[in-house]
């Protein structure tokens, strides 16, 4: 059985269903809300997750070692633990990875502690 899709990864999105409710009120000023059921949330972090790599802002040389350790999409990125992605890549590296999740729009999956935080 497989654990159920974080709810709050895609920015923008809410997900309705299974015991959530839309928020009520208007969004904050700037915020646009899209409000979706669980079952279509999900499908569309899946499709953000299958996209390639070449997708997020990276430079070539973070990009082309991600390849050569076998990442080639998002979600590959946004499922490994920052522990793991600072043993892969190196802190810089690593944390340029984080940046660039953000900048797509995505949050990394939560993996308990991180050592990593992508600096504002």
């Amino acid at each position: 059985m497989t654990d159920p899709p974080r709810l709050d990864v895609l920015p923008g999105i809410l997900a309705v269903g299974q015991g959530r409710r839309a928020a009520s009120g208007p969004a904050s000023a700037g915020e646009a809300r899209l409000v979706v059921s669980a079952s279509v949330y999900a499908r569309l972090l899946s499709l953000a997750d299958q996209a390639p790599l070449e997708n997020l802002p990276l430079d070539p040389r973070t990009l082309a070692r991600a390849r050569t350790m076998g990442y080639n999409q998002i979600g590959q990125i946004r499922c490994t633990t920052a522990n793991r992605l600072v043993a892969d890549f190196g802190v810089q590296h690593a944390d340029e990875l984080l940046r660039a999740l953000y900048a797509f729009g995505l949050k990394q999956e939560d993996s308990g502690s991180r050592d990593v935080d992508p600096v504002e």
